[in-house]
Parts: structure tokens; C-alpha cells; sequence
């Protein structure tokens, strides 16, 4: 049995549900630019690429190098 309690459990579902959901945002933001650039095409390819953007982002913020 670990010893992690139920406080660290809640903060590591905390911090994957952000990171989630902060991905997810980005991703639509990023597509909706991509939308007024380039047209449809632009807002289906930007959601995945905005996604991963944001993920890498948050993820050197967080973890650094």
C-alpha cells in the first residue's frame, strides 16, 4: 500500500482535470483563429495542434525543462 493520501490523490485529479480541460480550451480558441485565417479547414486542423500547444505549454510552465 502507498503512502499517498487522499489529499494528494485529490491534487493530482485536480491538476489532470486543468490540464485537460486547459488543453481543450486552447484547442478551440486556436481554432477558432485558425477559423478566420484559413476557413473551416483552419478550425478542424487548429482544435488537435491548439490542444497539443496548450499541453506542452502548460506542461514546461509547470514541470519546467
Amino acid at each position: 500500500m502507498s503512502d499517498r493520501s487522499i489529499v494528494d490523490l485529490i491534487e493530482d485529479w485536480q491538476t489532470g482535470f486543468f490540464l485537460v480541460v486547459g488543453s481543450a480550451v486552447v484547442g478551440i480558441l486556436v481554432g477558432l483563429v485558425g477559423r478566420s485565417v484559413a476557413g473551416p479547414p483552419g478550425f478542424v486542423i487548429g482544435i488537435p495542434v491548439g490542444a497539443m500547444l496548450g499541453f506542452l505549454a502548460y506542461s514546461y510552465l509547470r514541470y519546467g525543462r
